[in-house]
């Protein structure tokens, strides 16, 4: 279950040297955002999986809040806190097969893939962002981009043909979110297993 959460804090979007103009209004929406907040749903192979909270602030700090879990990360650093078991993994980003970057969807993984963009009934964008060799660990990459150019789902085809993704709702931008939420601090309430 920690897995999934990381893997969906680290799939990154890539957009490089394109003329797309949806993922060109994604990027410089990306950028102004000092941070955001949503609830999340997790999919996967298109079933409804956890339910949680979602916070984001630049360059990749994020939170991932669920019933049982808490997921942390200060860009650096993760801290997986497990409340049943009471004890937090802690390791490094880039120790992570698993981690995911929002960034990298947008600004990096573009310009590796064949880029799409459909527009939708809804009043939405499909950015399809498909692999060009599998050097990347998806196949396709599907963005959902509203018309206020923020990411209101994503769906990620691996090599496998399995699908992972999330869907967001009640997303806010721009509020005051407390740098404290990107810090895990130690109370002695829980066992502490260093990775690092």
């Amino acid at each position: 279950m920690k897995y999934l959460f990381i893997i969906f804090l680290t799939t990154a979007l890539s957009f490089g040297q394109t003329s797309n103009k949806t993922v060109e209004k994604l990027q410089k929406k990306f950028d102004s955002l000092t941070n955001f907040q949503a609830d999340f749903i997790q999919l996967s192979n298109n079933e409804e999986g956890l339910k949680g909270r979602f916070y984001f602030a630049q360059k990749e700090k994020y939170r991932i809040e669920l019933t049982n879990n808490t997921i942390i990360s200060d860009g650096t650093t993760i801290w997986n806190l497990d409340k049943n078991r009471e004890k937090v993994i802690i390791s490094n980003i880039e120790d992570d097969p698993l981690s995911f970057s929002l960034r990298e969807y947008i600004f990096n993984y573009p310009e590796k893939c064949t880029v799409t963009e459909k527009e939708l009934q809804n009043g939405k964008t499909l950015v399809t962002l498909k692999a060009l060799n599998t050097d990347l660990n998806f196949e396709t990459a599907d963005l959902y981009v509203t018309s206020d150019n923020l990411i209101s789902k994503i769906e990620v085809k691996d090599f496998n043909d399995n699908t992972f993704g999330f869907v967001f709702n009640n997303t806010e931008v721009n509020k005051n979110i407390s740098n404290s939420l990107f810090e895990f601090n130690e109370n002695g309430d829980y066992k502490i297993i260093d990775l690092r």
